[in-house]
């Protein structure tokens, strides 16, 4: 390679760094910042501004997986095949550039340009360029994926809760009451630590106990029948032995140590003590007001929640009540599978189905399947019909009986006149030639509107100002013929063969004539001489 070659290709591999990565030199201005107001590019392949939702999120999550594994930078044909395998659906590769194009302007991948695979100028003037998540996106997907199933969670209530939340506060309280001397840094870790398992214990009993409370509550909304109903006492069985009597236990021990507290400095000691120890995020660390704030603002938290009776006495209420719900339902279930003896009660809704029924004969079944007989007594007859029970022996068909009416059938005349027979039709050749002169005459005009109004191979109506009313005829009738032929066309009388080319035309344009305004779609036809006139 000579000097002069070697100068073109310094140059072009500084062009390429500036065309895959413009935003190098100002580094500072593609932090990612979450500002209290204002739109998070961040966030948009998230929303449905397009119509390829689906894809950005696929191609995200596999850049999330592919971080699980330690695998940071894909090439877009990773990206493809991923995708593929994701969504079981077809993907091409340009696509995927420009899926992928677009991630980039909005800050959740960055590029960077595998400089191991450029061998010739060509490599550097078209990149390869590798793609990889930043850290606000890799923390976004972890979120979704922590939170898929949280829209369906029913709540769990596990028994060893309540328990590990006991111990963990009970050896805090142990570790407090010891010098302050033995506060040696391992000490300080292991009391944060064991006050954060608690505080986490007690998030954790308390969201899920309401989640579980959510879902009893719709499971009590249910129809009442037996499947329903021993979900439902399984359910409030699970509650009350898992959870319920548990919380009366520890919810007593755990107030009256918490209120040892108020009246010592173990609170104050706590809050020193935890917030001597490096924060669980980076963050606090550099500001160690807001560390200690949050760390205040849990102590008070847990305190106050035991402290108040209500919270204890509302899941206790909701324990009550659904006991209640399971006897109501255990009662209204023996209720209906009981025999029915009540006949009142019996006859009472049969009466209630009687006025009901507009039906002669369904009303006449009813009556003979609820009673086993035809015949009403304490009901007039003509509710059920005829008496069944007659004497049939003498009993005369009445297709033997005499008529009771004499039918007469009179003779239909146009008044008191008789028809008059019509003159048979005669040859008349005048007239006959007159008519076809007449024809030849309309088939002629009728040409010579095609021929004026086709004068080009193809007519678009949007171009036509003015129209007579007879070429606008015209026109309609080409349009009618198309638009009722599969092919979209219609042979005109020379022989031409006319074909609509915009069936689906939505804008429409006005066809002015002397007579009024004609309203139709913008069609365009094309004209197509025979192959007589053509050679």
């Amino acid at each position: 390679m000579t000097s002069l070659d070697a100068h073109e290709a310094l140059l072009t591999r500084e062009e390429y760094v500036e065309s895959a990565n413009p935003h190098q030199g100002n580094v500072a201005a593609s932090v990612t910042t979450f500002q209290p107001f204002g739109t998070i590019l961040l966030f948009n392949y998230l929303t449905p501004i397009s119509d390829r939702t689906d894809w950005y999120r696929s191609i995200m999550r596999t850049f999330f997986q592919s971080s699980r594994k330690y695998r940071y930078q894909l090439t877009a044909e990773d990206v493809v095949e991923a995708v593929r395998d994701d969504t079981k659906m077809e993907y091409h590769l340009d696509a995927c550039k420009g899926d992928l194009d677009r991630l980039v302007k909005w800050g959740n991948l960055t590029t960077l340009y595998d400089t191991s695979r450029v061998t010739t100028i060509a490599d550097f003037r078209s990149p390869i360029l590798r793609y990889q998540a930043s850290p606000e996106a890799l923390e976004i997907e972890g979120f979704l994926a922590s939170h898929a199933h949280v829209g369906a969670s029913e709540g769990g209530l596990y028994q060893g809760d309540l328990p590990l939340l006991w111990q963990a506060l009970q050896t805090v309280d142990r570790w407090l009451n010891d010098d302050q001397s033995s506060y040696t840094p391992e000490r300080r870790q292991e009391i944060a630590e064991q006050w954060r398992q608690a505080f986490t214990a007690w998030e954790k009993v308390v969201n899920d106990a309401a989640q579980y409370l959510g879902s009893m509550n719709q499971s009590a909304q249910q129809a009442v029948n037996m499947a329903s109903y021993l979900s439902y006492k399984n359910i409030v069985v699970n509650y009350i032995q898992s959870f319920a009597q548990q919380l009366v236990q520890h919810s007593n021990a755990v107030r009256s140590l918490l209120l040892t507290w108020v009246d010592t400095e173990k609170k104050e000691r706590l809050l020193a003590i935890i917030t001597s120890t490096p924060p669980p995020i980076q963050s606090l660390a550099e500001n160690p007001d807001r560390w200690r704030e949050d760390v205040q603002q849990q102590i008070e938290a847990f305190e106050e929640w035991f402290i108040r009776e209500s919270n204890v006495a509302m899941f206790l209420k909701a324990a009550r009540d659904a006991v209640e719900k399971v006897v109501q339902r255990a009662h209204a279930l023996a209720s209906s599978m009981r025999p029915h003896t009540d006949y009142v009660t019996m006859l009472h809704g049969l009466a209630g189905q009687f006025m009901q029924t507009d039906d002669l004969q369904v009303a006449q079944q009813l009556y003979a399947s609820a009673f086993a007989s035809s015949t009403p007594i304490h009901l007039p007859e003509g509710l059920t019909g005829s008496p069944e029970v007659t004497d049939r022996r003498n009993e005369r068909k009445p297709w033997n009986e005499t008529a009771a009416v004499t039918r007469s059938l009179r003779p239909i005349y146009k008044g008191n006149v008789e028809r008059v027979a019509e003159q048979p039709m005669r040859s008349n050749t005048e007239a006959l030639y007159h008519l076809k002169l007449t024809h030849d005459t309309q088939n002629k005009l009728q040409q010579q509107r095609f021929a004026h109004i086709f004068q080009t191979e193809l007519l678009d109506l949007g171009t036509i100002k003015t129209i007579a009313p007879e070429e606008r005829a015209a026109i309609t009738e080409v349009i009618d013929g198309c638009l009722c032929s599969p092919a979209l066309e219609y042979s005109l009388p020379d022989g031409s063969l006319v074909t609509l080319l915009n069936r689906d035309e939505q804008a429409y344009i006005s066809l002015h004539s002397q007579d009024g305004v004609l309203l139709v779609p913008r069609y365009r036809l094309r004209r197509q001489l025979p192959a007589s006139r053509l050679s």
